[in-house]
Order: structure tokens, then sequence, then C-alpha cells
């Protein structure tokens, strides 16, 4: 059994395998051959316990991540079991792995549902954002990239930041609306209770990714945005219906809802709409084909 730590996995997994893993992982899903159950959360007085199990046929894995969260911060794990030999294979740390990965899942719609990016606008500035911009940078090429945080010191820094990081010219801009206008892809990353962006109707051809809540307390867009979309696009439906606020109540009230498997399996398919949004909260399924992907590349399996 092996045990990788938050420095081996930063060693060895970055972006561009990240997507990989990501494409593999849903592929597999779409052929029947992998799959992933809803979140669940454990109370107790002083924290949430989350598991999230998957399995993917292709590799004999099956694994869970694990996560603990309270006000002192968190912990994430990554089990991962051989299903034949019905041995652990490893434990991994899996803070680093789990931040590549979210940034990685919308990388990837994104390049299927959307394509090449022109206009980027990135909402959030927080330690998952980080990989947003990583993401959409490693599928496109943008020719112009804005920031808007609801922050706005912390949104500069970010700017100041990621573009000595990327070597890539970063906007801040103050007004969301003006972060908005005429970006063909938008990723908005927040922890926010209410709409933060609620309009989208002056823009022909968009793509948005909403990445940043898995409760139902929490809302990034209004509804009349995501009615607005041709498409929307899930990892899991029924983890949608548990957590997602802006999902729940846009299949509620008579909108469709696809998998993001569909999109991977029949690209073609789903490359025909304008308006496209995708909705990503996280599966257990991305973090142990991450995981695999790990080791694989330390040769440790």
């Amino acid at each position: 059994m092996h045990f990788i730590t938050e420095r081996e996995v930063k060693e060895n997994f970055d972006m561009a395998t990240a997507i990989d893993a990501m494409k593999d992982a849903f592929t597999e899903f779409y052929k029947g051959k992998a799959g992933a159950d809803s979140r669940l959360r454990t109370f107790s007085q002083e924290s949430v316990l989350s598991t999230m199990p998957a399995f993917m046929d292709k590799y004999h894995i099956a694994g869970l991540k694990s996560y603990i969260a309270s006000r002192e911060g968190a912990k994430f794990v990554v089990l991962l079991f051989d299903t034949i030999k019905t041995e652990l294979i490893a434990v991994v740390e899996a803070n680093r792995l789990g931040q590549v990965r979210t940034g990685a899942v919308p990388a990837l719609a994104t390049s299927i549902l959307h394509g090449k990016c022109t206009t980027f606008t990135l909402v959030g500035s927080g330690f998952q954002a980080e990989t947003q911009l990583e993401g959409m940078l490693e599928i496109s090429d943008p020719e112009e990239i804005r920031v808007f945080s609801r922050t706005p010191a912390h949104g500069r820094n970010f700017v100041e930041r990621m573009s000595k990081k990327f070597g890539r010219n970063l906007e801040y801009e103050e007004n969301l609306g003006t972060a908005l206008s005429g970006a063909d892809v938008i990723s908005c990353i927040t922890n926010s209770q209410d709409p933060v962006i609620t309009d989208l109707s002056s823009t022909e051809c968009f793509h948005l990714n909403l990445v940043g809540s898995n409760f139902l307390s929490r809302r990034e867009v209004s509804e009349s945005v995501i009615s607005s979309a041709d498409l929307v696009v899930v990892e899991h439906l029924e983890q949608a219906f548990r957590e997602s606020s802006e999902i729940s109540a846009f299949v509620n009230g008579g909108g469709t809802a696809v998998e993001l498997k569909e999109a991977v399996g029949s690209e073609e398919k789903y490359r025909k709409h304008k308006k496209t949004i995708f909705k990503s909260m996280g599966i257990g399924l991305e973090d142990i084909a991450s995981a695999y992907y790990v080791l694989k590349k330390m040769e440790l399996i």
C-alpha cells in the first residue's frame, strides 16, 4: 500500500494530465464501465465528513474521496482499492489533487461544448479560481482574460500573481457587467448565497461554467440565466438535484439537463449550441481517476 503526499501529487499531476484523466473517466462513464454515487455528508457537532465513492472498471479500481471540514480547516484524502485483488492500493492526500481536477473538469466541458475561447472572464479569485484559469489556458489561448471579484483587493492581488505565474496579461474589472460584456467563456467560482450573475441577455453566444457551489443554500446565477441556455450539462444528475439550487429549480420547472458523460461520448451532437451552461460539483469518479493517474506517473501501478 502506498501513501502519496501532497508534494508527490504536485510533482506528478499537472493540468494536461488531469484533463486527460477526466476525459478518460467520463468516456468510461458513458460506456457504463465507470460510475459514482452522490456525495454523502455526515454531520457531527464540530465538523462535516463527506464521502464520494466511485469505480472504474478499465483500471480495476474502486474507492472514494473523503474529507472532513470544520472552522479549523479541511483535510482531503482519496482511498484507492484494487477490485480484483480486493486490496488497498493507496491513500492519496488530495488537496492539490482536488484543486487541479476542479479546474480540469470545466476545461474539458468547455472544450467540447464551446471550443476555442476568445474572451475569458473569471468570476471569483479564491484558491480554486487559480486552476479554473489554468484549465482554460491549457485548452485554449484567449485573446483577453478578465477577472472580477466581490473582494476587489483580493481580485487585484490574484490578477498580479496569476499574470506573473502564467506570463499572461490579466485585467481586473471593477464592474461585473463590464467583465461579462462580450465574454464568450465565463467561469464562476464563488460561495455566494445569492446570484452573482443575473443577466447574460446581451450575449449571443456563451459558455458558462458554474463551479463554486455544492449546497442548496447557495446560488451563483439567477433562474433567468439558466433558462436562457440552449443546453445545460451537469456531472451527475442525482447529485445535482441534491446539491445545486440552480439545477434543481431549473429541472423542477420543466427544464432538461444532460450529464457530461453524454457530451464526452457524443461530442459532435453537443457542439451545435450557442448558449451552454455546465454545472460542476465534483464526483468521486474524478478523484479516483486522478489518483490513478498520479500513481501511474509515479510508476507505482
